[in-house]
């Protein structure tokens, strides 16, 4: 099978691993062979990746089927789409081959009361590389309180953490563009072992985002001993549970306090344990190949 890996409209770097994970395991076997191809029009397959857009992603995937090729769907917002009812994206999902998607979709369909109809849906997380991401001992000693991330101050709750550390006292990493803020040291452009080694840095690692999401570098920053903060809600306790901590999806000032408290006390060291039975859930060789299994 020759497959096409269309990028997003938008840039990102949780895609771009993605991409690269699917490409880096597919299949090499004589009866089961994956070519990942540079030109669509050579592609069997062409699996996207879906961050909304719903009417441009139906005109392609229509487009698709009349060419006679067959389309996989990667699902990464659901909720946050300017169409959020799951009524507008199962004509999307029907006609798949398979839809990935760490969002629980069968559970979004039933509370939408929309129609239920067979396909084949792959719940599963996104992953992390074990060779690079990981950590050789619990080190307790950690400079940073907390590694957020974000291209600005007020999104992926950034604010929350720099003034809850604030209040604690301590320093934090942030992963995006300068802030020129007392107690923040901003870093961008890392490679991937020294984004490991600054993780291992971090107490605590944020996945701070409202609403639905995954968070990647919480599962990175957990396999290399940073205890993962999550808001309490099912999609995240889908897959960080029990190694997370979960604060309530409130108010500015709820999780501000929240965090403050998490701060003071310190973050509960990741056990061996821990970060082995992460690695397992996480593993991109595991998780890709339950992908183009589905295929």
């Amino acid at each position: 099978m020759k497959a096409y890996i269309m990028p997003p409209d938008v840039p990102s770097h949780a895609v771009t691993r993605v991409m690269e994970a699917l490409a880096r395991h597919a299949p090499r076997y004589p009866q089961r062979h994956v070519d990942i191809v540079s030109n669509i029009n050579d592609a069997d397959l062409v699996v996207l990746n879906v961050i909304g857009r719903q009417d441009k992603i139906r005109a392609l995937t229509e487009k698709l089927t009349q060419q006679r090729k067959r389309y996989a769907v990667i699902q990464y917002c659901l909720k946050s789409t300017l169409r959020p009812h799951t009524q507008g994206w199962l004509p999307i999902w029907i006609d798949a081959e398979v839809v990935w998607s760490y969002l629980d979709l069968q559970a979004a369909i039933h509370d939408d009361r929309a129609s239920r109809v067979p396909w084949n849906f792959y719940h599963a997380p996104l992953g992390v590389d074990n060779k690079v991401f990981f950590s050789q001992s619990l080190r307790t000693d950690r400079p940073y309180i907390i590694c957020t991330s974000g291209q600005s101050y007020l999104t992926e709750s950034v604010r929350e953490c720099i003034l809850a550390a604030r209040r604690a006292g301590r320093a934090i990493i942030h992963l995006g563009p300068e802030l020129n803020m007392s107690g923040v040291t901003c870093l961008s452009g890392l490679d991937d072992r020294t984004l490991a080694k600054m993780y291992r840095q971090c107490e605590f690692v944020s996945g701070l985002r409202r609403k639905e999401g995954f968070e990647l570098p919480a599962a990175e920053g957990l396999v290399c001993g940073a205890r993962p903060i999550l808001f309490d809600q099912p999609h995240y306790r889908a897959w960080y549970k029990p190694w997370a901590e979960f604060v309530p999806e409130g108010t500015r000032g709820e999780v501000i306090d929240a965090l403050e408290g998490l701060f003071r006390a310190g973050a509960r060291p990741v056990e061996k344990s821990e970060r082995d039975a992460a690695k397992q859930r996480f593993d991109w060789k595991v998780i890709v190949k339950g992908f183009w299994k589905r295929c």
